[in-house]
């Protein structure tokens, strides 16, 4: 079990952030989802997905910001540059491209026909003599800020943003941007689906693990105790106000833990819930994976405003929720791993991870449409938070912080 003093848990955060209610207005109101579009997802980086998805020369990603109704084209151009524009012919604005991925020479309008190269030049006008004044320099797609942080690609709508990637998502620092970034990782699985919910009521969720004894009394509770998810927040940070880490218990013996669950644990490391007896091989994690703990199971990080980050050893989940109103929203998740399976064994572990893994998300993502519902028709006006949620409350008060800061800059 390791050395007695690696036993010792973080504590279960504090009342640092307050302790008052919190008003639901903030998940209900279309005002306040308005002012979300404009001063959260026009000003914020946006993870879009993974760059080894975009790996060749004329390699694009089609990504649409549904909040917003834009559409962003990714491309990788011969330089091995990747570059993000508006998805917007600049001759009357219809979209370049419309699957979500593929491969081209050239950015080509079905309307007209105008071509534009991989760097978003114009290069072809059908007819240009029609026109009395073009510049063709002039009509360049117009670009959008992109960068790449742990092998993640990252856009920002903003026309100067206020800070670099980097800067964002202090305190996930040098070490996490090399360990994520490993060439080994790969996608292994995931779900997308459609909630009639505030979009910020399914990140909740994923950042407090007050709520595992109950929600997940049938599944994990034993195996994850709501005493061994350790709260913690990052004040001084932009990008990742707060996390969870979780830990098993130190009775192994408590847990749902069926036949079936350890016989695959025996194979491989898919299920994050039930001990490995075989772990996945991941170079880098020094100073991420919390290795030395003989508990420890994973650490998640809001990575603000909508992607929930869990972090393992050989294994990343990822959760990325998209609002398309005040009252519906978009939940996706997608698993990576650094090996791939290679025998019987492996697949069935993996297996056996994925419905353990939908089930447990599946009880966690029901109930926020009940909750939404409740909030809506006023049966509920303001929460109440203990200290093992300070992450909610670490959320909540960036997302108003953030708000206030950018109004306060577009004053005259």
């Amino acid at each position: 079990m390791g050395k007695p003093e690696n036993l010792a848990l973080p504590e279960i955060g504090s009342h640092a952030l307050g302790t008052g209610k919190l008003p639901v207005e903030q998940y209900v109101s279309q005002e306040f989802f308005e002012l979300e579009k404009e001063h959260i997802f026009r000003k914020s980086w946006l993870l879009v997905g993974r760059e080894s998805d975009i790996k060749a020369p004329g390699d694009y990603q089609n990504f649409i910001v549904d909040t917003l109704g834009v559409s962003v084209v990714i491309t990788r151009s011969k330089d091995q540059k990747l570059r993000a524009f508006y998805n917007a012919c600049t001759h009357r604005g219809a979209r370049l491209v419309n699957a979500p991925t593929g491969n081209v020479r050239a950015l080509v309008c079905n309307f007209h026909g105008w071509s534009f190269n991989l760097e978003g030049d114009l290069i072809n006008v059908p007819d240009a003599g029609l026109f009395a004044e073009l510049d063709p320099k002039q009509e360049h797609l117009k670009p959008i800020h992109l960068d790449v942080w742990g092998g993640f690609i990252f856009i920002n709508l903003a026309e100067k943003p206020e800070w670099t990637l980097r800067e964002y998502l202090k305190p996930l620092d040098d070490k996490f941007d090399r360990y994520l970034g490993n060439k080994d990782w790969s996608w292994s699985f995931g779900w997308r689906a459609k909630f009639n919910a505030n979009w910020k009521l399914i990140v909740d969720a994923q950042i407090e693990g007050y709520h595992v004894d109950m929600t997940h009394r049938k599944t994990i509770a034993g195996a994850i105790p709501g005493s061994n998810t350790a709260a913690y927040y990052f004040p001084e940070s932009v990008g990742v106000p707060c996390g969870v880490a979780a830990y098993r218990p130190e009775d192994v013996s408590r847990g749902m833990q069926t036949p079936m669950n350890l016989l695959s644990a025996k194979y491989g490391a898919t299920s994050i819930y039930t001990k490995p007896e075989r772990q996945f091989a991941a170079e880098g994690g020094e100073g991420v994976l919390k290795e030395d703990h003989p508990l420890w199971i994973f650490d998640n990080y809001l990575v603000f405003p909508n992607i929930v980050l869990f972090v393992q050893k050989g294994q990343i989940l990822i959760q990325r929720t998209l609002p398309i109103s005040a009252d519906e929203c978009i939940w996706e998740v997608d698993f990576y791993h650094t090996e791939r399976p290679t025998s019987f064994g492996h697949v069935f572990n993996m297996e056996q991870g994925v419905i353990q893994i939908r089930d447990v998300l599946s009880e966690d993502l029901y109930t926020a449409e009940g909750i939404h519902a409740n909030f809506k028709c006023g049966a509920i006006t303001h929460v109440n938070l203990n200290k093992q949620e300070v992450p909610l409350r670490a959320y909540y008060n960036r997302l108003l912080s953030a708000i206030e800061q950018s109004q306060a800059k577009e004053k005259p």
